[in-house]
């Protein structure tokens, strides 16, 4: 069994005051704009115990080519103009390249 080489996709937002919840439904909705067969192969939105606006996002794809189209597509992009104006700073984000996945091999993710 050999690891996977997916891509992935990591961040962390900061909603406005009170508006954290929001931030999140339109973050799965961004999600389920890009369709089925968008590569997004799964993701995760964690919220901070110790901050009531922060929200950390996890993102896994089949590679970084389907997440760029994804990303760039209408649906996507007018979901993310949406979430963006709830947003108290600019998001941090950061590109990467999944080295283990629990439960998953490469054979697996193609």
């Amino acid at each position: 069994m050999s690891e996977p080489n997916l891509f992935s996709v990591f961040g962390r937002m900061t909603a406005l005051p009170g508006r954290r919840a929001e931030v999140i439904a339109l973050i799965k909705e961004s999600a389920s704009a890009g369709g089925a067969d968008s590569g997004l192969l799964t993701y995760s939105i964690n919220t901070a115990l110790d901050d009531p606006d922060a929200i950390w996002v996890t993102e896994l794809w089949t590679d970084r080519e389907s997440h760029d189209a994804t990303t760039r597509s209408a649906p996507v992009a007018a979901v993310t103009r949406r979430f963006l104006e709830l947003l108290a700073e600019q998001p941090a984000g950061y590109y990467g390249q999944a080295v283990h996945v629990q439960g998953l091999t490469s054979d697996e993710s193609r």
